[in-house]
């Protein structure tokens, strides 16, 4: 018997296209303990059929099936949390796919790590890879890295998406907040909140395959609004500044975009230089604000 259960959640909007690729992904998986949760996001595609024809074929499959009026990837996961049993929470894309083994490694690095420790941590994190099977980003400077995911961006100069599995305790212990008019969350604002607080043990082995498929995403990185993106300015100006001696050009950047993504959100610059919690952060905003202006422009 599989010792831990998992909830495994897809946030789906319009991707009827990508579905199927995805379930053969769920069905093949060696560790069998899990419950499958989705979230139908309000798609007008076929997605909603797909998922009907999934529960009704995969009668070994413990299958959650949720339909919400289109809100977001956020309150998506949200609602998905709400009927989880797994004691742990991974969230897949709809557009993504992972290795069968996936499931079974995140559970192997887990009883690694000692059992008097383990409520330091929320949980284990991996790498992705492209479809050849070559790790996206640069190397760890070891096998696993235990530190939150500032830290591993920050000091350690990580970059590539990870993908990880979380307990579920703490998933609960940070919903996603729920803002009028915002449809999309930044994802790093909440596992940055999260790292706060606890670790992740980081490991150095590619389990999900990164697929650039970003048409009808809920999340198309490429292409968030302006809204958002002031959000995530806002949060490393004024949340992460203990980070800005490892990198300043990130966070001067940063200070830019406030600006720019500001403007480009109705917001005038007395609205703007508000946000800065410093008065020495209020001066970068009004020196960075010219190129922010032009940035709007162009």
């Amino acid at each position: 018997m599989e010792k831990y259960k998992i909830s495994v959640f897809t946030p789906v909007y319009n991707r009827e296209k990508t579905l199927p690729r995805l379930f053969e992904c769920i069905k093949n998986q060696t560790y069998k303990n899990f419950e499958y949760i989705i979230v139908n996001d309000g798609s007008s595609d076929n997605s909603q059929r797909l998922i009907d024809e999934f529960v009704k074929n995969s009668p070994d499959i413990e299958i959650k099936a949720i339909s919400q009026k289109n809100k977001g990837k956020h309150i998506a996961t949200n609602e998905a949390v709400k009927a989880a049993s797994g004691d742990f929470f991974i969230t897949i894309d709809s557009d993504d796919a992972f290795k069968p083994e996936a499931l079974s490694v995140f559970i192997e690095e887990w009883e690694k790590i000692p059992q008097s420790d383990r409520e330091k941590y929320k949980g284990i994190s991996c790498r992705t890879c492209d479809l050849e099977g070559n790790r996206i980003g640069n190397a760890f400077p070891k096998k696993y890295l235990d530190c939150n995911d500032l830290d591993l961006r920050f000091k350690y100069n990580i970059e590539g998406e990870l993908w990880g599995m979380t307990r579920t305790e703490v998933i609960r212990e940070f919903p996603y907040p729920e803002i009028s008019g915002l449809h999309f969350y930044p994802e790093n604002i909440h596992w940055n909140n999260v790292g706060r607080k606890y670790i992740t043990r980081f490991v150095d082995i590619p389990l999900r395959y990164y697929i650039n498929d970003t048409d009808n995403s809920l999340t198309d990185k490429n292409n968030v609004p302006s809204k958002e993106l002031f959000f995530m300015r806002e949060h490393f100006i004024n949340d992460c500044w203990d980070y800005f001696k490892y990198n300043p050009k990130h966070f001067i950047k940063n200070i830019i975009g406030l600006n720019r993504d500001g403007l480009a959100s109705g917001k005038n610059f007395g609205e703007i230089i508000k946000v800065p919690n410093t008065a020495g952060k209020k001066i970068l905003t009004t020196l960075a604000f010219p190129i922010g202006f032009i940035l709007n422009k162009k």
